[in-house]
Order: structure tokens, then C-alpha cells, then sequence
């Protein structure tokens, strides 16, 4: 059930329309689970447009969230409507600023992937255009990822300047590197057509001045956040050493990593539980056979946020591990520090923001199972992480609460 936050100390007289990837339907963007109960106090009506991502399980909305879908899907015939894009002024813009400003040459991918772009966010534009134009002077925009609908708001408001819109920035959506072609279409023009654009991290702010070219005065850091204050949780004290992690079995989370580095380790008793799904499953299966008796593996799959919590409750684990190759700021490292677990993490993206070495430990991107191995053999070998812990919790309620940050947040975008 969703419960009322607090009560506004200003009139309720604005419209949010949130545009998700998929929200709330099927079981991802589970970060927003937190923050639209903010947004849907800070609003009088909330509107969710989810991406049509073919699934139809519904997750619960606070009673002023309507929730309506539109579809962006990759078929043929977008892919061929796409084409026409070539005679816009907007796509010869884009190609001048990857030449002129980027400094870079136009590849096919390039191309291709600013077509089916804009496309897109035409289509988006254009649901704006017909459903909200006699509102837009109490209506916000707000595109959870800077994606094709955050594209969609900058072209509306290149149209109509009454448009105001803002988007997050996360992590595929940040940096060039994450795509196929190295390469994200229309950042530049997104950044100077949007009211502002919320980093999740420190880091991504840096990147986006630097690669997009746009001014730092259009980026504000606005920190994700859990709800989940409940004190560091007490590590049982049996002899057995417990890890957890928590993310998609994919390949930039490379948990693999983790179940080569505990074949490395033969002296002690560790019990490794990782939560989450994905392609790589298998793999990691074939992976945790080849461990010693010492080491236990529990693969539990993917778990809903509240049965995440009552796992670490129950466990009790000593050290949380994210050995990803590319991040913004995790979530699920926030959830593990809210509990005061401390965490071993990759220097990548906004990790270094959230975990240092009093709540834990920083390690390379590079590093080897080897030296994996011997960050985790460190941590068992420490007689008491209760500093560690507390560091870890006070790190969380700092700068990483849900209460905080997500009241800030919604208070900033219904004073736009």
C-alpha cells in the first residue's frame, strides 16, 4: 500500500506526466516503486505513459496516478517511417553536431540510431501536442531516462516554448560507451531544450559537460534514495564468512568474477548468495560447481524489494559485492548499506560517490580474480567491521534516503 508521505505546504494545483521505460508494468524500474509516492504528493494528478514493452502485469499506483501506455516499439515500419528523417532540420543538426562539436565522423550505426531516434520522439512530441496542449501551463514533464520520450519533451518544447520538461540521467543513458556505436543521439540537444536534467551521480554530471558539450548550469545532482531505515543489521557469529550480491545476470555486471575469485579461496568459509536473473545464468551455474566445500552458493533468482529486505535480515551478510564494469550509482548498493553491510565495489561511474574506505573498499575495473580474491580474503580476515558497518549506514542516511532526497526532488519539479 502506498501511505501518505506528509502534507505540502503549497497548493496543489500542478499535472506530472512521467514517461517510463515500462513502469508500472512488468517488474523493472523498481527505483520508482520509492519515489512516485514523493511525486504523486507533490502533484494533484500524475500521469505514467509507459513504453508498450508487452507486458501486462500492473504494479499498485497511488490513486492520483492514471497510468496510459504508448507505443514505441522497434518494428519495420518505424524502422522504414524513420527514413524521412533525413530532410528534418533537426537530424541535420544533430549531424553537424556530431562533426563540429563531437569532432567525430558520421558512421552508418550513427545515422541509423539518430533516425529511429527522433522518429520516436516525434511520436512522443506528438502525444504532447494532442493530449496536454490546453494545459501546459500547469503540467511538468518528466522523462525517468534520458532516452527517446526525454527527446520527445525538447522537441515539443523546440515547438512551444510553454513546454517544460526535465529528465534523469542514469547510466546507459549517460555514457557514449555504453552503445553499440558509441555514440547516444541528440544528448546536445536534449541538455539545451530541457527546463534541467537530474544526474543520479556526480560523475554523470562530469561526463555530460565533457561529451555532450552542454553547460554545467543545465545539470543538477538529484541522488536516488531508498526508504529502509532499520539500523545495521547484526553478523552472525558461526565461523562462515557471508557475501551477498544483487543484480541481472548480464554481462556488465560480471558476476562471474566473483564465483572465479572464491575458487582462489580455500581457507575459509564463505556462504555467497546472489539475488537476480538474466541471460548469463547458465554460465554462472557451471561456474559455482567447479567451487570447494568450503564455499556455499545460494542463486535465489529474482526477489521483489521486500523480500530482498527480509533476506538480509535473515542472513545477516558481512560484505556486499558489485563488481560491474560500468555503473551510475546502484541502488542495490544503497539497499545493502541502508542495512550497514559494508561493500566492495568497482571504481566505475558513481560507485567511488557512495562506497570509500571507511564503509568498505574500492577496487579496480581491471582487476583479475586474483586480486578479487584477495579483497575479499582481506575483509573475512578483519577481527571486527562494525566501524565498517556503521560508516556503511551513515553513508546511506546521509546522502542516499529516499525521505530525503525524493521530497526534494518532487518539491523542485512542482515549482517549475
Amino acid at each position: 500500500m502506498f501511505t501518505k508521505i506528509k502534507e505540502c505546504s503549497f497548493t496543489l494545483n500542478k499535472k506530472l506526466v512521467l514517461f517510463t521505460g515500462g513502469f508500472p508494468y512488468g517488474s523493472g524500474e523498481t527505483f520508482l516503486e520509492t519515489e512516485l509516492p514523493y511525486l504523486s504528493e507533490a502533484f494533484e494528478e500524475v500521469i505514467i505513459v509507459a513504453s508498450n514493452n508487452g507486458n501486462n502485469q500492473k504494479r499498485e499506483v497511488p490513486q492520483n496516478c492514471e497510468v496510459r501506455r504508448i507505443d514505441l516499439s522497434y518494428s519495420t515500419s518505424m524502422r522504414l517511417k524513420s527514413l524521412k528523417g533525413i530532410f528534418s532540420s533537426v537530424y541535420r543538426e544533430e549531424l553537424s553536431v556530431i562533426k563540429s562539436i563531437y569532432r567525430r565522423s558520421v558512421s552508418k550505426g550513427m545515422i541509423s540510431t539518430a533516425l529511429v531516434s527522433l522518429e520516436r520522439g516525434k511520436l512522443v512530441a506528438k502525444y504532447i501536442q494532442e493530449h496536454f496542449s490546453k494545459e501546459l501551463n500547469k503540467t511538468v514533464f518528466y522523462s525517468y531516462w534520458c532516452d527517446d520520450a526525454a527527446l520527445g519533451i525538447a522537441l515539443a518544447h523546440s515547438q512551444n516554448n510553454a513546454v517544460k520538461g526535465v529528465c534523469r540521467i542514469h547510466r546507459w543513458d549517460v555514457y557514449f560507451e555504453e552503445s553499440a556505436v558509441n555514440y547516444l543521439p541528440f544528448r546536445h540537444f536534449i541538455g539545451y531544450h530541457l527546463k534541467k536534467i537530474y544526474s543520479i551521480s556526480q560523475d554523470g554530471i562530469e561526463y555530460a559537460v565533457d561529451r555532450w558539450k552542454v553547460n554545467r548550469s543545465h545539470f543538477e545532482l538529484s541522488r536516488l534514495g531508498i526508504d529502509n531505515d532499520h539500523g545495521p543489521v547484526q553478523p552472525k557469529v558461526d565461523g562462515v564468512f557471508r557475501i551477498v550480491s544483487c543484480s541481472n545476470l548480464i554481462r556488465v555486471k560480471r558476476v562471474g568474477l566473483i564465483a572465479d575469485a572464491l575458487q582462489e579461496i580455500t581457507d575459509h568459509r564463505i556462504e555467497w548468495t546472489h539475488i537476480g536473473n538474466g541471460p548469463l545464468r547458465e554460465d554462472l551455474e557451471e561456474k559455482v560447481k567447479m567451487l570447494q566445500e568450503n564455499i556455499t552458493v545460494n542463486l535465489v533468482g529474482r526477489l521483489p524489494n521486500k523480500e530482498v529486505y527480509e533476506l538480509y535480515e535473515s542472513i545477516c551478510p558481512d560484505l556486499f559485492i558489485n563488481v560491474s564494469s560500468s555503473e551510475g550509482v546502484p541502488v542495490s548498493i544503497m539497499e545493502a548499506m541502508s542495512y550497514g553491510i559494508p561493500v566492495l565495489a568497482t571504481d566505475v561511474g558513481g560507485n567511488g560517490e557512495i562506497v570509500n574506505k571507511e564503509n568498505g573498499s574500492l577496487i579496480s575495473m581491471n582487476t583479475d580474480r586474483k586480486l578479487l580474491a584477495r579483497e575479499i580474503r582481506s575483509m573475512t580476515e578483519q577481527e571486527d567491521l562494525t566501524d565498517c558497518a556503521k560508516a556503511a549506514h551513515s553513508k546511506w542516511l546521509e546522502q542516499y534516503s529516499g525521505s530525503k532526497n525524493y521530497q526534494k526532488f518532487s518539491d523542485e519539479l512542482r515549482r517549475i
